[in-house]
């Protein structure tokens, strides 16, 4: 009895609210999708109907990032953000849909010679861009930043 209620409290504690997936892209460096599934402080019904996607840049940058979307330069620009001034950049990008298909976005780092092409999925449209441990992490979201 003792082994299953210490199994029940490991699984219950160990959910994760997100699936992750590593991949390598062609500029051979590796990243990380993540699909957050949380259901705290989500994007209103009213806000997804407006055909847009959020991008935001998250911690750890310090280069010149070039963002394209189906081919169309959205993003050209410095980009610093790090934890002692984790505000220094706090803009966000938002791109508004246009009715095509698919949705593709690029990105490269200048300086770390990084890359990564991905399709956006339209059932998330807030997009959290982080570059932590030499790797891009994109989570796609439907929770709003609280901060």
């Amino acid at each position: 009895m003792k082994v299953y209620i210490f199994f029940l409290i490991c699984l219950l504690f160990s959910c994760k609210s997100h699936k992750n997936s590593i991949q390598k892209s062609i500029c051979s460096n590796n990243y990380e999708i993540q699909y957050d599934k949380s259901k705290k402080n989500l994007l209103s019904k009213k806000e997804k109907d407006k055909n847009y996607f959020l991008i935001y840049f998250e911690n750890n940058f310090n280069d010149k990032v070039k963002l394209d979307i189906n081919k169309n330069n959205i993003f050209d620009r410095s980009v610093i953000t790090n934890n002692s001034n984790p505000d220094e950049y706090t803009g966000k990008l938002i791109y508004k849909m246009d009715g095509s298909d698919k949705y593709i976005m690029n990105i490269q780092g200048e300086n770390t010679k990084t890359c990564f092409e991905i399709p956006l999925n339209k059932s998330f449209r807030i997009i959290y861009l982080f570059y932590y441990q030499n790797k891009w992490i994109i989570r796609f979201s439907n929770q709003i930043r609280t901060n």
